[in-house]
């Protein structure tokens, strides 16, 4: 009796177990079928999530563990999560299709570890090298790769002596955060993020991020403490992509990239220009179609003097990828048409993110090209005005230049500081700014001269036009603009002999003779300036 009622009940259990084995079988089944599906055709962001909830529900499955390294390498900038995975496929790689070697190899270039790095892509090579004619492009790819890792291991080898430094959680969030722009007095910080926040609420389907903001802060001159951001507006911000590109020397003009979310709109970004007119940003406006044009032209620096104008752009006729172009503004107020700027700046790898420094001649930006160490590194030139050439593009060394994408980038006027944005271990979440002091005995020699323009009868302030022209020739240098609000503006020269004419509505032109002599590296000199109504005025 008690024999058959145990086989009773355990025909009982087997009844109720085996639907829920078969229920979570076609579940597995069912998520490992969209996973795949993802998988293949690269959505790793939707991707990511299923092959995680698979490998909770069979641990350590080889088909699990190799596309969850590969989703984590192309979605997060976690590279050594994603080296943790590759590592135990190591440890029986003839489970797994030989580009682990190559994913591997990434993984390890993007973790530093340049030697383990070099061995995977070497392991990989030789695999392509079975059929020489048909792997013949993916061959130069990874020799590249190779490459890089060996530059990698000699800049690291000698790193450039630096500080670098985290700008806080005032300034940070765990959204991305980067782009940072500087005024010349290093009070004013414009800068991108892709906050919840972000004007529309919309996420860009490419990577599942908030579309991108612009977002500005000040610096208090009594604590140095650093304002909270605040969104710059519906005249800057869309609800696509609104990215800080640069800011003029007075800070007074604000060049950004915009594009159109809606994938009928056919536009790939396109650069825009703000004024800032008092306290608020003026609504942002195209740059002629000379600049823009039908490619992609994503970011730009604009000299001290408001001159020249460079920019990146991937338009047809240039040297391969996206390549920096130059143009220069006429006597009119327009736009010249564009110059490449040759084989000595652009390869045939997208060189971008161009910055002109304070001092009018050196040129930095950002390369995939020359002897990057990884991605695109931050490159510097120096334009020779007797030649005419610009000089064999020096790459400025570890631990700036990463094997990480370093990209979008700012230089202090005193060439002390590079305010950048960058994935490191004291992060606040995904990127932050930081800045790096740089310890050198010489600073570019410029003056910055700031002050306000104010009225001399009622001490209000006033917008003015400050025109510097070189005493000698008569020549424009360069036109500046006191903000309108404030009264404040801020000029950038170089050493030697001007005259400065300030005109504002209303008011007496008044022209003052300023020599720039000896400058010993980079000063910085206060002078209020005060304007006498004119009689017609009143």
């Amino acid at each position: 009796m008690k024999k058959r009622n145990f086989f009773l009940l355990t025909a009982l259990m087997l009844a109720c177990i085996l639907p829920v084995f078969s229920q979570k079988k076609a579940n597995i089944a069912r998520i490992e079928s969209q996973a795949k599906h993802y998988f293949q055709s690269q959505d790793y962001h939707a991707a990511l999530p299923l092959f995680l909830q698979l490998d909770s529900l069979k641990p350590n499955n080889p088909s699990y563990l190799f596309p969850i390294g590969v989703c984590l390498l192309n979605t997060s900038y976690d590279s050594k999560e994603a080296l943790k995975y590759f590592e135990i496929c190591l440890k029986e790689p003839d489970k797994y299709h030989w580009s682990l070697n190559y994913y591997a190899g990434k993984a390890y270039h993007l973790s530093h570890e340049m030697d383990k790095a070099i061995n995977q892509f070497g392991l990989y090579r030789k695999h392509l090298e079975k059929d020489l004619k048909k792997n013949e492009e993916t061959l130069v790819k990874i020799d590249k790769e190779i490459e890089m890792c060996r530059n990698g291991i000699k800049f690291m080898s000698s790193p450039v002596n630096l500080d670098i430094v985290n700008m806080g959680p005032i300034i940070n969030s765990p959204y991305p955060d980067y782009g940072p722009l500087l005024s010349a007095d290093q009070k004013e910080l414009i800068f991108t993020s892709c906050r919840p926040n972000t004007t529309g609420g919309g996420k860009d389907p490419l990577d599942e991020r908030y579309y991108e903001d612009i977002y500005m802060s000040y610096r208090s001159s009594d604590t140095l403490a650093w304002s909270e951001p605040a969104n710059l507006g519906d005249s800057i911000n869309t609800s696509g992509n609104d990215a800080s590109v640069a800011l003029s020397a007075d800070g007074q003009e604000l060049i950004l990239f915009r594009n159109d979310p809606d994938p009928l709109a056919f536009t790939t970004g396109d650069l825009f220009v703000s004024d800032l007119k008092g306290t608020s940003w003026g609504k942002a406006e195209a740059f002629p179609t000379n600049i823009n044009s039908s490619a992609y032209e994503a970011s730009a620096s604009i000299s001290p003097d408001g001159k020249l104008l460079f920019f990146s752009s991937d338009r047809p006729g240039g040297y391969g990828g996206s390549d920096i172009y130059l143009v220069k503004k006429l006597p009119t107020g327009e736009w010249a048409i564009p110059v490449n700027l040759g084989n000595k700046i652009n390869t045939e790898y997208n060189e971008d993110s161009p910055f002109i420094h304070s001092d009018g001649k050196t040129l930095y930006f950002s390369s995939k090209g020359h002897n990057t160490m990884g991605g695109y590194d931050i490159f510097s030139s120096m334009y020779d005005e007797e030649t005419m050439e610009w000089s064999t593009p020096i790459n400025i060394g570890y631990p700036l230049n990463t094997a990480h994408d370093d990209i979008h980038f700012t230089w202090s006027a005193d060439g002390k500081k590079v305010y950048f944005s960058s994935i490191r271990e004291d992060g606040y979440g995904d990127q932050d700014i930081y800045y790096a002091v740089i310890h050198k005995e010489e600073s570019t020699e410029v003056l910055v001269m700031k002050g306000f323009i104010t009225d001399s009868i009622n001490g209000k302030p006033l917008g003015a036009v400050i025109t510097v022209l070189d005493k000698n020739s008569d020549d424009i240098v360069g036109i500046f603009n006191s903000n309108t609000a404030s009264g404040k503006y801020l000029i950038i020269l170089s050493e030697g002999h001007y005259i400065l004419k300030i005109e504002a509505e209303e008011h007496d032109i008044c022209e003052k003779d300023l020599d720039i002599v000896e400058l010993k590296g980079f000063e910085m000199e206060e002078k209020n300036i005060i304007l006498c109504p004119s009689k017609n005025s009143h």
